[in-house]
């Protein structure tokens, strides 16, 4: 798309969840394309304390509006006073305004607004993350121009009650491929270089401890080592009480940002994702779709939220089928290239520059 257009991304950014992620991948694809991009991030979070990684916002970058990260199981938000400044959206002229999981704003205050940048030609379009079905009375009074799901599942959910001139399902994007050495990284990480070192992330800390006893057996004939990336809040108290009963287990007090993440992606063997099943709500990893170009081998468990990723992930059915698994991805061989080389496809179809544009044509047309 040849035209320089002025884009709008009203999400949350620079921080560890996946809508960050995903406008972190989009946005990032819009301006090396060429176009003017406005961040437009909450100042605030409920419930509970935002989280920002460890890195300074961009110039583009303006907060001016308070979050609800449930917003989908609302009725109404009006109640709650969440703020939404005006100006710095009406202002910025825009030609094209995308709403990363629209619910999670305060939407009794979007209503209005999303009508005004109508009249002035702007088109707005939600990229929804819900993984329920939007509670919210104030979304469904809004006509987008363009709205995005994700896959089948989510269509299939809510799909057809989205009051919208179009609705297509776009993929979740992956970040592109960035192969990098394992002595060089751990060298300017300060890692040990003769361990095998899995990676896990403390914003899922607390859900480690069911399967540390087989992790421990695993260390106990192995130069094993469990590096938990951890700096806030919960995760950081369950990583460092892993840290204290389990020896093998590193902890480094670090959000670090996507790009500085790769560092230590590139410095693993092992990718663990331990997530528990959810019957509560359709789910995807974003850590997944950002961390799938380091090349690393991603072990997870069999369920909902992997689903989208046979084949370019190790999945595990229980406890005995983790220790194989794991050992398997620490060894290499035949199915662990298979799984990479899955990986490499699944990146290539559903780049993050591919979603961008056709997000882009789609909300314009």
């Amino acid at each position: 798309m040849a035209l320089t257009l002025r884009i709008g991304l009203m999400s949350p950014w620079n921080s560890p969840c996946g809508v960050a992620v995903h406008a972190w991948l989009i946005g990032r694809s819009w301006i090396k394309a060429g176009h003017e991009l406005f961040v437009f991030a909450p100042t605030k979070e409920a419930p509970g304390d935002m989280v920002l990684l460890d890195a300074p916002d961009e110039p583009f970058v303006i907060r001016c509006w308070e979050m609800h990260r449930h917003g989908d199981r609302l009725e109404d938000d009006a109640p709650l006073g969440l703020q939404l400044e005006p100006g710095p959206l009406m202002k910025a002229q825009l030609d094209v305004l995308f709403v990363e999981k629209p619910c999670s704003t305060p939407l009794s205050k979007l209503v209005g607004m999303v009508k005004a940048l109508g009249k002035r030609g702007c088109r707005v379009a939600a990229i929804m993350h819900e993984g329920v079905v939007p509670r919210s009375k104030h979304f469904y009074q809004i006509e987008w121009d363009f709205a995005s799901l994700f896959d089948e599942r989510f269509y299939a959910l809510y799909g057809q009650l989205i009051r919208a001139k179009k609705v297509a399902i776009v993929p979740y994007p992956f970040h592109p491929i960035r192969e990098g050495d394992v002595e060089g990284a751990r060298e300017a990480l300060g890692l040990p270089h003769d361990a095998e070192i899995v990676l896990a992330f403390g914003t899922r800390a607390e859900f480690l401890w069911p399967i540390m006893p087989y992790l421990a057996s695993i260390a106990r004939r192995r130069p094993l080592k469990l590096l938990i990336l951890a700096k806030h809040g919960k995760g950081l108290k369950h990583a460092l009480a892993l840290k204290n009963r389990y020896n093998f287990v590193l902890v480094r007090r670090e959000a670090p940002h996507y790009e500085a993440l790769y560092d230590y992606l590139h410095a693993c063997n092992v990718v663990l994702l331990h997530r528990p099943h959810r019957h509560d709500y359709i789910p995807l990893s974003s850590t997944v779709h950002l961390c799938l170009g380091a090349l690393r081998p991603i072990l997870c468990p069999d369920n909902n939220f992997f689903e989208p990723y046979d084949g370019a992930v190790l999945k595990y059915s229980g406890p005995g089928d983790l220790v194989r698994k794991l050992e398997l991805a620490l060894d290499g061989g035949p199915e662990v290239s298979h799984v990479l080389q899955r990986a490499r496809e699944l990146i290539a179809a559903n780049s993050a520059d591919k979603v961008a544009e056709r997000l882009l044509r789609l909300a314009l047309s």
